[in-house]
């Protein structure tokens, strides 16, 4: 016989509000202070005392390991993986441009996760970054794009969207910056320019949200 699940209590709800207060505090602290946040910025952030903050974790290491998954939850729930385009040089140009339109919409989510190593493993390994690889594998095969698809490949691809993501954070680059590096990553791949270009410039468009016009 299948058991019952107990229905959650005031004392549950509110445990589970406190640990939420406390992984949204170390995103912060994450964000601002880079890798070396301690306790002391969590606690600050979130209005609770340290002992609160030893109830839910054992130490700072403890809520790291909390952290990554809730910071790859958050950005794959932003970059929205699935993409419609059967063709892999339109799908590596969408998958790239909703990726660095993440870094525009929740700046402070992508700081943080660019400042955590085991964030950004966890992007590349299992997030929506992974799909990258696959396109390039697809690219190859169909003869979309140039050479094997190589780890040498992958690490260019992958620091050249890592590092537009920290310019993007950063307040230093715009859409303009977004659809250069895209055509850029398509001609190095092997995709004429001309073509390279349309595709990063319509996989752009697709990831920006349209600008609200007057009313009247």
């Amino acid at each position: 016989m299948a058991s019952v699940e107990a229905p959650r209590t005031r004392g549950h709800k509110k445990k589970a509000r406190t640990r939420r207060q406390l992984l949204d505090a170390a995103v912060v602290a994450l964000a601002e202070e880079g890798e070396g946040f301690g306790v002391v910025d969590v606690v600050a952030r979130a209005g609770v005392s340290h002992g609160t903050f030893y109830n839910y974790f054992a130490d700072r290491d403890a809520l790291v390991a909390a952290l990554v998954p809730v910071l790859v939850e958050a950005f794959a729930a932003q970059a929205a993986a699935e993409v419609d385009e059967d063709d892999p040089a339109a799908r590596f140009a969408v998958i790239s441009a909703r990726a660095l339109a993440v870094a525009a919409a929740a700046p402070d989510l992508v700081r943080a996760s660019l400042r955590l190593d085991a964030v950004q493993r966890a992007l590349l390994v299992d997030g929506p970054l992974a799909y990258l690889r696959d396109d390039l594998v697809a690219g190859h095969a169909r003869g979309r794009f140039d050479g094997p698809p190589d780890d040498g490949t992958v690490d260019v691809v992958l620091g050249a969207l890592l590092l537009a993501a920290r310019r993007i954070v950063d307040g230093e680059a715009g859409l303009d910056h977004r659809r250069v590096v895209i055509r850029r990553l398509l001609v190095a791949l092997g995709v004429e320019t001309g073509e390279a270009g349309e595709l990063a410039d319509r996989a752009v468009a697709r990831s920006t949200p349209p600008t609200p016009q007057p009313a009247g």
